[in-house]
């Protein structure tokens, strides 16, 4: 994956029929795991905490949900060309950030699939291997989104 052209209103990025076809893969099964539960405050456990919480909860429902369009809109014909080098992934700067956010949310997904380990240069048991797969190959195309020179 390669930048070809940047501009004030667009990035165009060279991929090929392997990475765009992993890429569509990630956007079309995005979301991955189940909005996993967060809670605002370890130490404030006050009548209003619960009413603070549930305004947390609805409003990451909320912006899941616009990732999930989003990512939809990403998979759109009118974002992707033929080359003759291969699949071209055009996205305005708003789509370049929603996706990285995607991207994001899959790679900490598979963090929290994998039980949250703090170190990842072990080697993942076998039921969860999967998740540490999607969690790098999220995190080679935010490299190439955020680093766009960064050799493959």
């Amino acid at each position: 994956m390669k930048l070809v052209e940047q501009s004030a209103e667009r990035w165009c990025f060279q991929l090929t029929a392997n990475e765009a076809d992993l890429l569509r893969g990630l956007l079309k099964r995005f979301p991955f795991g189940r909005a996993t539960k967060t809670r605002i405050s370890h130490v404030d456990d006050g009548p209003s905490a619960t009413d603070r919480q549930e305004l947390l909860e609805e409003s990451m429902a909320e912006h899941r949900r616009d990732l999930k369009r989003i990512a939809r809109t990403l998979l759109a014909d009118e974002q992707w060309q033929e080359s003759p080098e291969g699949p071209q992934l055009t996205l305005t700067p708003e789509h370049r950030e929603v996706l990285l956010q995607i991207l994001n949310d899959i790679r900490v997904g598979c963090w929290r699939a994998l039980g949250e380990p703090e170190d990842l240069n072990t080697e993942p048991v076998e039921p969860v291997a999967g998740h540490r797969a999607l969690m790098d190959l999220a995190g080679y195309y935010e490299i190439h989104l955020l680093a766009p020179d960064t050799p493959a």
